[in-house]
């Protein structure tokens, strides 16, 4: 039986905010940076405590730069993607998500992308939102606000196409 499951949505600078922090987080890189740089923080805390002497210029700024490239990762630049993609009018058109046995198909009034289920390599979820990453480009993504679905079948049709197509 061919289920399918079409959802509109019109994309908002929020949307795209929160979808790359999404999307930043999941990514083992960005993982394993935020944990080299906790481990280094702590240390250069622990060093500065140790020594019983006020921190110096180069302590300073060794402490610095563990928040301040967090803030750029999951602040700063999504902030500014965001920006810059509500201000594309093809990234901030309407966006129709269909989802089928066949692939999924995004297609908004510029453009139309189908995607073959063996293409697709996982989805990631949260509260608000679903984020499909591609196999082809691991720096590629698309999201879908879950304020999309109508109702909750619509959104259980969605989950149950995506659970039984992506693992195949």
């Amino acid at each position: 039986m061919n289920q399918s499951v079409t959802v509109h949505y019109t994309p908002t600078q929020k949307d795209y905010t929160q979808a790359l922090r999404l999307f930043f987080f999941q990514r083992t890189g960005t993982r394993i940076s935020i944990g080299f740089l906790a481990v280094a923080f702590g240390l250069i805390v622990y060093s500065i405590a140790a020594s019983g002497s006020p921190p110096d210029v180069l302590e300073i700024v060794w402490v610095l730069l563990p928040p301040l490239f967090a803030a750029f990762v999951f602040i700063i630049q999504p902030n500014r993607v965001a920006k810059q993609a509500m201000s594309n009018e093809q990234l901030a058109a309407e966006t129709t998500w269909d989802v089928s046995n066949s692939g999924v198909e995004i297609c908004t009034k510029f453009d139309s992308t189908r995607m073959e289920w063996s293409s697709l390599d996982k989805l990631v979820t949260s509260k608000n939102y679903y984020i499909l990453l591609l196999k082809t480009n691991r720096n590629t993504f698309r999201f879908l606000p879950r304020r999309a679905f109508k109702n909750g079948d619509q959104q259980k049709l969605f989950q149950q196409l995506m659970s039984t197509n992506l693992t195949k």
